[in-house]
């Protein structure tokens, strides 16, 4: 199971490290980077297969399909050097860097293979970042952010932002500075009891 610090590698970076040791695009026939870029595709060919699946199932098939991929992975990249300084030595040293964090999706069904999602979502406010200057404390900045995240995971979760805003800060101050966990469950934007004006139509 997971805790709040479990860092998740992304295998699309990864991925990337070998496509970069390709010639004219193309991977290197025999070749390690070949070998290993054909790994991590076999594993997004397995998840895709099951991106419709509950995370339960996609834990117990990740068990039974994915860690074999990732043995063989690591077992590959143990099984040669590389001159340094190389996009073959760099490639490898990218995933040995980040082989905790890329096991990681063995945890957890509910884990994606990929950041992909975060980056896209993140992307109008990298765009517009020049606005931000205007956040000229730490505190401004941390309000804004807690802002984005909101309403980015209301629209994830089917809600309309301005009325799931409209819902927090009415309901927020009723349960004072320190609301329990427990109160703050209904509130959630997963949450079943959300009035129906905090949903998309």
């Amino acid at each position: 199971c997971l805790d709040s610090v479990t860092h998740v590698g992304c295998w699309a970076h990864a991925r990337r490290k070998w496509v970069e040791c390709f010639v004219d695009g193309k991977p290197v026939q025999g070749s390690r980077s070949e070998a290993a870029f054909h790994l991590i595709e076999e594993m997004f060919s397995l998840e895709q297969a099951w991106k419709d699946l509950s995370p339960e199932a996609r834990f117990t098939l990740r068990q039974e399909k994915l860690r074999p991929l990732l043995d063989n992975y690591w077992k590959l990249l143990d099984s040669f050097e590389a001159a340094e300084g190389t996009a073959l030595s760099k490639a490898k040293t990218y995933s040995l860097n980040q082989k905790q964090a890329l096991n990681a999706v063995l945890l957890d069904g509910r884990l994606e293979l990929t950041n992909n999602l975060a980056e896209r979502t993140v992307k109008p406010f990298v765009m517009a970042r020049k606005n931000f200057l205007f956040s000229d404390t730490a505190k401004g900045a941390d309000a804004s952010a807690l802002c984005f995240s909101v309403i980015e995971t209301a629209k994830h979760n089917g809600l309309d932002p301005f009325g799931y805003l409209l819902f927090l800060l009415q309901e927020l101050p009723k349960l004072g500075e320190n609301p329990t966990e427990e109160q703050l469950v209904p509130l959630l934007p997963w949450a079943e009891s959300l009035p129906e004006y905090c949903k998309l139509k």
